[in-house]
């Protein structure tokens, strides 16, 4: 009798990985985890004034204005993850706001009025 070795035996495939359904599973757990993961960014928040003044109001960023940018857009590259002070001059430069507000990638903060970013509220 001679000792053929045996072909290897299959292990069982979760379902989920069987004819590419992996993929439809990650990105469904990519379109939920999103939303989740975002809720830890506050909604509005007001920028550091460099100097104190009556008028106008500090600037408010809100971060679902600006809902069809993702945080990597931002974070930690053009803003740090906390409030920062900065000038129009610094704007004006394409640094912070002006990174993007632009007038090519977004509207320019030159054509926008005070109010737009000064808000009271």
């Amino acid at each position: 009798m001679s000792s053929v070795p045996s072909a290897p035996s299959r292990l069982p495939v979760p379902a989920l990985l069987r004819r590419g359904r992996w993929l439809a599973g990650l990105a469904a757990l990519l379109s939920f985890a999103t939303p989740i993961l975002a809720v830890n960014a506050p909604q509005d928040v007001r920028l550091p004034a460099l100097k104190e003044r009556t008028a106008p109001a500090p600037a408010l960023f809100s971060h679902w204005g600006h809902n069809s940018q993702h945080c990597y857009s931002c974070h930690p590259s053009v803003f740090p993850q906390a409030p920062l002070g900065f000038t129009h001059q610094d704007m004006r430069e394409g640094r912070y706001c002006g990174s993007c507000h632009d007038g090519r990638a977004a509207k320019a903060i030159r054509s926008m009025s005070c109010e737009a970013c000064h808000a009271p509220r």
